[in-house]
């Protein structure tokens, strides 16, 4: 794992590397919120801390009681990928696939849509987006210029620090509300759902951008713009079939 959080984000790995480090110091901001307001966690975090003894009688003091909660909180979200938890639950990327992604390639394909309920879409969302545009933007050897797809992991990175952050925080304010910190706790979640409401859709409009650049990127090519044609076969022809049938 790379120790730099500021490093390019080259795939997937790279991203959750940036995730688990960003998400790692809003812990850190958290932790001192609790402890500053709670006195009795205060107490207990404090015998985390240690000391480093170095040359010449030198010490390192070291404020595990900080380090270790915050880095446990990042090492959570990185295990169980709290981003892709809370993706799933609010519909986050299912949507920008069909809204975005689907409905770009359809586009640019020909492939009309108008007479596909938006059920259909999102029950073969895998299908279509596995055939008609992973394939081409994912591995080793991509089949459309590497840059576009980094910066679109890159943007895609900053939207769920983003989201991370703004949970830990707002379960932050939470705590703190309930352990009698009301002016602190209400500031914090006020705080942070005034800078997730700006700031998130912002950096959709990035990554949206920035998908659109690589369907662009895949249809040019006669032959890859043919392939994306036979994934929607999936719901445009049974749809056409189901249709008939009534």
């Amino acid at each position: 794992m790379s120790l730099n959080p500021l490093n390019p984000v080259t795939d997937y790995q790279s991203m959750l590397n940036r995730i688990f480090w960003f998400t790692s110091v809003t812990g850190l901001v958290s932790v001192y919120l609790v402890r500053q307001s709670i006195p009795q966690v205060n107490t207990v975090l404090a015998q985390l801390s240690f000391n480093i003894e170095l040359e010449a009688d030198h010490v390192l003091p070291v404020p595990g009681g900080y380090l270790i909660p915050a880095l446990a909180i990042g090492m959570l979200s990185r295990v169980f990928r709290i981003h892709s938890l809370i993706a799933e639950w609010l519909g986050i990327r299912e949507r920008f696939d069909v809204d975005v992604i689907i409905t770009e390639l359809a586009h640019r394909t020909g492939v009309s849509l108008d007479d596909v309920p938006d059920d259909q879409l999102v029950r073969h969302r895998y299908e279509i987006m596995r055939h008609g545009f992973y394939q081409f933007v994912s591995g080793r050897r991509p089949q459309i210029d590497e840059l576009l797809i980094e910066r679109a992991l890159d943007m895609w990175s900053w939207f769920w620090i983003t989201v991370e952050a703004s949970v830990v925080m707002v379960l932050t304010g939470f705590v703190l509300i309930a352990a009698g910190s009301l002016q602190t706790g209400l500031l914090v979640v006020v705080a942070t759902l005034v800078i997730a409401a700006f700031g998130l859709p912002a950096i959709r409009l990035e990554c949206r951008r920035y998908a659109i650049a690589q369907v662009r990127a895949i249809v040019d090519d006669s032959d890859r713009a043919d392939e994306v044609r036979r994934a929607f076969e999936c719901v445009v022809v049974r749809h056409a079939t189901y249709r008939r049938a009534a």
